[in-house]
């Protein structure tokens, strides 16, 4: 059984003042359930984001470190970093989630002489956040919650004035938190991990490593002592993907990197820099996994 729903997403006027195209600013998701096979794909995203997680079974990859979800945890990410949840198709997963612009929010931070407050996102970025609190986290899933109420009164995707200035509001309230909350967490939580996850760990820092390279199962059984059957078991069991999977994941993820910031490099440079072995399977992966040819892509990335 699959429970799906609506991810709120809203824009400014398609163009600022100077008539240049605006990208996408906020993405919301408050208590967002659902329940057996799912497929939770690793991704990346230029917004910032903040991840709340509710209630559930719930494995948490980000580049190359896992973290075993516990109710009230707070992951900040910068976006960019691939990630990707694993939760039990067994239990009800139930999370919120704030994807945010950080141009959209600076003129504000700024004009409020409060630009630290998106240091947590640059200094801790990918950061895990729990433990006790002064009800920075109530105020974190109020806010959150309120925003959706807000948004759902407004159908439009074309966004009033008077109701942008309420979500920055409540997103001001959310930074305002998380800041406070990565005063007194000011370092990664170091959380005691199970040999299992960390040999995990130690697959994923090797293949972040060496993506670029030809890589086998047999390089990375042969690097890490570990046999292929044993890392590849824990390895779908851990992450809910295969190593091979990860491997082609963390590819994909630097060629449409390459493909918006070099756009003087020819395909096939791009591909083979990232680890392809031929442009031929590289347009075909692409256009499998992204729905684009890398040649659609950039276009569309360089028009925006």
């Amino acid at each position: 059984m699959k429970i799906v729903q609506k991810t709120l997403l809203y824009k400014v006027s398609p163009f600022n003042t100077r008539g240049e195209k605006m990208e996408e600013w906020l993405r919301l998701n408050y208590r967002m359930k659902s329940v057996g096979e799912q497929d939770f794909a690793f991704h990346s995203h230029a917004q910032y984001e903040v991840y709340f997680f509710h209630r559930g079974d719930c494995k948490y990859l980000i580049h190359h470190s896992i973290y075993e979800l516990q109710p009230g945890d707070i992951i900040i990410m910068d976006g960019l970093t691939a990630h990707r949840a694993n939760p039990s198709k067994f239990e009800m997963y139930e999370r919120s989630v704030v994807h945010f612009s950080p141009d959209w929010m600076i003129p504000v931070l700024e004009e409020l002489r409060m630009p630290e407050l998106l240091s947590p996102f640059k200094e801790m970025s990918n950061c895990l956040l729990r433990g006790q609190d002064e009800g920075e986290r109530e105020l974190i899933l109020q806010s959150i919650k309120a925003m959706d109420q807000l948004a759902n009164k407004d159908s439009t995707f074309m966004m009033k004035p008077e109701i942008e200035v309420e979500l920055k509001i409540l997103l001001l309230t959310i930074l305002m938190q998380i800041y406070k909350l990565s005063k007194r967490e000011n370092q990664q939580l170091a959380m005691p991990k199970s040999e299992k996850v960390v040999h995990v760990e130690n697959i994923a820092h090797f293949i972040q490593d060496h993506f670029k390279n030809s890589i086998s199962l047999e390089d990375i059984s042969s690097e890490l002592n570990l046999s292929k059957f044993y890392l590849s078991r824990i390895f779908k069991e851990v992450t809910g993907t295969t190593v091979m999977d990860y491997v082609m994941t963390c590819r994909l993820n630097q060629v449409k990197f390459d493909l918006e910031m070099y756009p003087d490099r020819t395909l096939m440079e791009v591909a083979t820099e990232s680890g392809f072995e031929s442009q031929a399977h590289f347009s075909r992966f692409f256009k499998q996994r992204v729905g684009l040819t890398p040649s659609e892509y950039r276009k569309q990335k360089l028009k925006l």
